[in-house]
């Protein structure tokens, strides 16, 4: 396919396209996509205001944004609350400045509660239930027992604070509260989603760092045994990326049950084989159909640069002057699965020039759950 795609957008409001009312105006459209850790979504539009000619926006619209290619289509990168319009010059323009839907209804001042017995889809619920949201969870982790947790942080804290526990991330996504497994292979329905195979000719500016290996051996947490009232630990069966030299790392909290205490020790064992490499990915092109969680598998250049990677966080920018432009910020997967191994029909490879909705089944193309 030729590779002189025409970059193109699409703004909506309540269902009606309301692009012809930027056509004109529109200078940049930028998104952020980002895999939780207590941030949400966000784009900023910024129009040119040359002749004080734009009509007066007010923060609390809602917009769904688009952006992609005319040869190819449009990839829906989210639906956005707007909560800030800047005023700006030199020179004069405008700034809408959003948010993932719901994600700023969450209540974020200290709240006082206890769930005792509750699995950790329906402390979910509870939270999400306030604000209207529906939880799209991956079954295995909204099914985990919690055996008791008493909240005097803010809801956003205690969403937050078990994603690090069972190794999730949690955001919010067109008004619901999506929990999933980090650097998973599966949507939350359980099905499976594509790795993107990337190699050099897709690739703008590209940088991976190595940081200094984890000296751990493995991460113990511990327990208390209320039946025979002893404190008790396990071991995390997550193993070490590399060679390690020291000990086990222990945990300073306290669980409640073996199985609390296993998954945490599992997700903060995941957590440092995750920070011992990072890459930043600036695309050849532009492809908006790069989200957050994405998994990546880089072929065909140097040692240590070859390899797997989940995509943390992906910047998708329109720039009237110049295109779409996509920079990845990624880790490497916490449990040191390699990409490359997966069944043929489950890589996506464009070819040079192309973009990821160019080979992106139907299917996969805007799921449900993402």
């Amino acid at each position: 396919m030729a590779t002189g795609y025409t970059p193109i957008y699409r703004v909506m409001k309540g269902g009606i396209d309301i692009t012809g009312n930027f056509n004109d105006r529109t200078t940049q459209i930028k998104v952020e996509l980002i895999a939780g850790g207590g941030e949400g979504d966000n784009c900023t539009i910024t129009l040119d205001d040359r002749d004080w000619a734009l009509a007066t926006v007010d923060p609390g619209d809602q917009i769904g944004v688009y952006l992609g290619y005319k040869e190819v289509g449009l990839a829906y990168l989210g639906t956005f609350n707007l909560t800030d319009v800047v005023y700006k010059g030199k020179p004069r323009s405008v700034q809408l400045v959003g948010t993932s839907t719901k994600f700023g209804d969450l209540n974020k001042a200290p709240t006082t509660k206890e769930y005792i017995g509750k699995t950790v889809g329906e402390i979910l619920s509870d939270i999400a239930g306030e604000t209207g949201m529906v939880v799209a969870g991956a079954t295995g982790l909204t099914d985990q027992q919690v055996e008791t947790k008493n909240q005097i942080t803010s809801n956003l804290h205690v969403i937050n604070e078990l994603e690090r526990r069972y190794g999730a991330v949690a955001k919010v996504v067109d008004g619901k509260l999506l929990f999933v497994p980090r650097d998973s292979l599966t949507s939350a329905s359980g099905e499976p989603v594509p790795t993107l195979v990337l190699k050099p000719e897709h690739f703008g500016d590209w940088q991976v760092r190595y940081m200094q290996r984890s000296a751990f051996s493995g991460v113990k947490a511990f327990w208390w045994d209320e039946h025979d009232k002893v404190r008790k630990w396990v071991q995390s069966s997550t193993a070490p990326i590399g060679q390690a030299t020291g000990g086990e790392y222990p945990m300073g909290e306290w669980f409640k049950s073996a199985a609390e205490a296993t998954a945490a020790a599992n997700s903060k064992m995941e957590a440092f084989n995750r920070a011992q490499v990072e890459a930043t990915f600036d695309l050849a092109k532009g492809d908006p159909w790069i989200r957050d969680t994405q998994t990546i598998s880089v072929q065909g250049m140097r040692d240590r640069v070859n390899g797997s990677y989940v995509v943390q966080r992906a910047i998708h920018t329109y720039i009237k002057s110049t295109g779409i432009r996509s920079t990845l910020e990624c880790r490497g997967p916490g449990n040191g699965t390699d990409f490359s191994d997966r069944a043929d029909d489950l890589l996506l490879s464009p070819l040079p020039g192309e973009v990821m909705g160019t080979v992106l089944p139907e299917k996969w193309n805007f799921p449900d759950d993402l």
